[in-house]
């Protein structure tokens, strides 16, 4: 099915889809790892073949080494990302024409053909095509999807956690979400990790110059949140 209006290069969008019938696409923490190097990798003018790179008997490369392997120029840019074990969530700006397709295509048939092998199954593995959302220049709502793709790992352990009645959000909440590893939370409160390659942050609003400013804007949001 194509799309109804093309993605506009130096636009602002929210990327995100989920596993065919609510199903789950991340088991274990080698899928999750797949699909956090393939946002990596996929993410060039260049093709790579990820199985290649990390097979012992050609390049051999680990995890770290992938992070760091240099790709070339970017399709989009990406500010921030989440995964959940049946869905993903991406803030993307399209860098060149035809990025954000060429990128999605990649990383989607990519990480759906290691995941069949692996699983043995067939078909197709997410719902259909990719949702997309133009934020434009809709400030409040750029803001919006920082907090809610870096809270959405909440959902995992806590579900109830917006039905809450108390004004201040637990500290095992915000404890969780620094722990959480896949997601670009970490790399906002300043953690050395060789995913914080995956992030463009100068291709967004400098909404957190520092890492006290990200966590104040959590902060805000839940208290927020939980006072409606």
């Amino acid at each position: 099915m194509l799309r109804k209006d093309p993605f506009i290069t130096g636009e602002y969008y929210h990327i995100y889809n989920r596993g065919i019938d609510k199903r789950i696409i991340f088991k274990l923490k080698r899928d999750y790892e797949r699909f956090v190097m393939l946002l990596y990798v996929a993410n060039s003018n260049k093709s790579f073949n990820l199985s290649d790179l990390l097979s012992e008997k050609k390049f051999n490369k680990n995890f770290e080494e992938i992070m760091f392997l240099d790709k070339g120029d970017p399709l989009v840019s990406i500010g921030a990302w989440c995964l959940m074990p049946n869905h993903f969530h991406l803030l993307i700006r399209q860098e060149v024409d035809g990025g954000i397709t060429k990128f999605m295509k990649k990383l989607g048939t990519a990480y759906s053909m290691f995941f069949n092998i692996k699983y043995q199954r067939t078909g197709s593995l997410f719902g259909g095509l990719f949702k997309s959302k133009l934020i434009g220049n809709d400030d409040n709502y750029m803001r919006q999807l920082f907090v809610y793709i870096h809270l959405n790992p909440l959902e995992i352990e806590f579900p109830d956690w917006k039905n809450l009645i108390d004004k201040k959000h637990p500290k095992k909440w915000k404890d969780f979400l620094k722990n959480y590893p896949y997601s670009s939370y970490q790399d906002y409160i300043e953690v050395q990790r060789p995913e914080g390659n995956i992030l463009k942050i100068d291709s967004f609003p400098d909404y957190f110059e520092e890492k006290d400013s990200f966590e104040n804007f959590i902060d805000g949001f839940l208290s927020f949140e939980l006072e409606k």
